[in-house]
């Protein structure tokens, strides 16, 4: 079973002042919402939220009141990434043989969608969700020139959740040390240990919230959903 990770600790420097975690999709907070997509899975047992330390009462609160069933604690967040998952971590249940990390501000991944990509982490330990990439990506010099254009067909946008054994993480953490405390994404943590990570492609928007335009979009692709029924 899973023990969902909901980072929601974030300083949402790009959000012009707004907190984007509790800014609101459709009236429910953008990390509630994430939270209730892992509470609908039949894979995961329990979720934990990493929070503004200054606001855990309050983010566990909404998580309730909102309906999140399987909230089994809201923890402080780290100065980075890595050490708000640290600090998850330390509350993961014994039983739970599988993590999986999400981004609070990705609020738009259907419950289906987290399944494909926790049953990959079951069967090859290690699965992330990814985009294939749209546009021609360009490796640059240090003065800013191009250097070539990588073949856009073994491109992909890593996104979250990325799930994991539990035990093949842990042991990660052990191996690179304080090593790990500089990496921005989870699955760096498995490929840095020598180890392979599956890609779960997406079938539909998983975007993240990062400036102000984001959230109208966000809000706009959820009424597309609701409108025809897929939600």
């Amino acid at each position: 079973m899973f023990s969902a990770i909901i980072l929601a600790a974030g300083s949402s420097t790009r959000m012009e002042g707004t907190n984007k975690q509790l800014a609101k999709i459709a009236d429910v907070p953008v990390f509630v919402m994430s939270a209730l997509n892992f509470d609908k899975s039949e894979q995961v047992s329990e979720i934990i939220i990493a929070a503004p330390e200054e606001d855990i009462s309050r983010y566990e609160k909404l998580a309730r009141n909102f309906g999140v069933t399987k909230l089994k604690a809201v923890v402080a967040g780290g100065a980075t990434r890595f050490l708000s998952v640290s600090n998850a971590l330390a509350q993961v249940s014994k039983e739970c043989t599988h993590i999986a990390i999400h981004d609070g501000a990705r609020p738009l991944i259907p419950t289906t969608e987290i399944d494909r990509v926790l049953t990959d982490a079951v069967k090859y330990d290690a699965a992330i969700a990814a985009a294939p990439a749209t546009d021609t990506v360009k490796t640059i010099s240090s003065n800013g020139f191009v250097e070539n254009s990588p073949p856009r067909e073994k491109l992909y946008y890593a996104q979250t959740p990325q799930a994991f054994s539990k035990k093949l993480y842990t042991e990660c953490i052990q191996k690179l040390g304080t090593k790990a405390e500089a990496l921005t994404d989870d699955s760096a943590l498995i490929e840095q240990c020598g180890g392979y990570v599956r890609i779960t492609e997406m079938t539909c928007c998983n975007m993240k919230i990062t400036r102000p335009d984001d959230l109208a979009a966000a809000n706009a692709v959820y009424l597309s959903r609701k409108a025809v029924k897929r939600i």
